[in-house]
């Protein structure tokens, strides 16, 4: 263990200003585990004995971020640091959030409501380490293990059961035995929690480095849940075994491996988990095009870009290739494809020669105007040196 941590100047300044006030205060959770994994922390929170309104009295620049649970943000400069009182949950009615929440005088009260023993060190450079349940050496082991009762902790919160698997694939550590039994049995305590949280947490656990931790939701039942009572129907070793090596993708890709078994049924799942729906659209054209073998010519390519962006088709290729499709094969429609963006041939409607005031004038009108333009885009898509205004006009005639 880590003796003296190393903290931002603000960091310090905030609990040098708090402790000269006569209250104690510490950084905790995720940016202790975070320095002793290594690793640099993305945000710093604080806790503290002063009260949210005696806290407030010692910075000139605050905001009541959450007053109500003992919440504020100092501001110093163009940095936000959560400060947030010490408490102690009241009874948990709804297997998600305490009924009350009590301010306490003592950081173990406050260890005492974390979830897991990794997220439940605090440390301050005057008073070092604050470790009631040997979180430093779980972070050590590489063990996710609860705070307390496993059982206990996910009847309180059932959603912590997901974030466990989320943190075994983020932080690669092993939840330990009693923390799988308890999620086997009380796995349909997923219930209770809303589509959102569950879909954020579902989105953290496809983007950790260790996907094979995805597996756990499978033997631990606890897929069904997740996926609002559906099974998973694809492989999923090789959908892992897909993401270890889309560490460079983006979000719509890595869904799209994790839903591309879904077919039809994609778009359905995403909305019953509250994705937005410019994501759900994106990834339903992945899953769409995934399966279907893409000739390399110009034409094949070209009713593919007229369903999406050129940039999508790019990223289209690459998760072909990422799910084992041929390179080379891959490799000559983007050369297919960079040419004929690069000699501007046409592919969309906006791109023709013609729009519907023009076959207006041509004395074609209502519902035949848009059926007229998708054959006149198909003959352009097949003969690029068509996409003249006259020659398409007289196609018309």
């Amino acid at each position: 263990m880590h003796d003296k941590l190393q903290l931002p100047e603000n960091v310090q300044f905030i609990i040098k200003t708090l402790e000269s006030a006569g209250f104690e205060a510490f950084i905790v959770g995720g940016c202790v585990r975070d320095i002793l994994r290594g690793v640099a922390p993305k945000d710093w929170d604080i806790t503290t004995s002063a009260q949210p309104g005696q806290a407030k009295a010692l910075f000139s620049r605050t905001v009541d971020t959450g007053i109500k649970h003992g919440t504020i943000t100092v501001l110093c400069g163009c940095e936000r640091y959560e400060v947030t009182t010490y408490r102690a949950d009241g009874e948990y009615l709804d297997k998600r959030r305490p009924s009350e929440v009590f301010f306490s005088q003592k950081i173990e009260d406050d260890l005492s409501r974390r979830d897991f023993t990794v997220n439940a060190v605090a440390y301050s450079p005057g008073r070092g380490f604050v470790d009631p349940f040997d979180g430093c050496g779980d972070i050590n082991r590489k063990i996710i293990r609860c705070v307390g009762n496993a059982a206990e902790r996910f009847n309180e919160d059932a959603l912590r059961m997901l974030r466990a698997i989320r943190f075994a694939a983020v932080l690669g550590f092993e939840p330990e035995l009693e923390v799988v039994d308890s999620i086997i049995k009380l796995r349909k305590n997923l219930s209770y929690i809303s589509a959102e949280r569950i879909r954020e947490e579902l989105g953290k656990l496809i983007f950790g480095k260790n996907p094979a931790a995805i597996k756990l939701l499978e033997t631990t039942g606890i897929m069904h849940q997740t996926l609002r009572n559906r099974d998973f129907g694809g492989d999923l070793d090789a959908v892992i075994s897909q993401l270890k090596n889309a560490q460079d993708a983006d979000e719509s890709m890595r869904f799209a491996l994790f839903f591309a078994w879904a077919s039809d049924d994609c778009r359905e799942i995403m909305r019953d988990l509250r994705f937005d729906n410019k994501l759900q659209k994106t990834v339903a054209l992945y899953v769409q095009f995934l399966p279907a073998k893409i000739p390399h010519k110009r034409y094949e390519i070209k009713k593919i870009l007229n369903e999406m962006p050129p940039e999508i088709f790019e990223k289209l290729l690459i998760l072909k290739k990422l799910r084992g499709e041929n390179a080379g094969e891959l490799e000559k429609i983007r050369h297919e494809t960079n040419c004929l963006l690069k000699n501007g041939e046409c592919f969309t409607r906006a791109g023709l020669a013609v729009n519907g005031n023009d076959l207006a004038k041509a004395g074609i009108f209502g519902r035949t105007t848009g059926e007229t333009l998708k054959t006149l885009l198909d003959a352009v898509m097949r003969d690029p040196s068509l996409n003249k205004k006259e020659k398409l006009l007289c196609l018309l005639k």
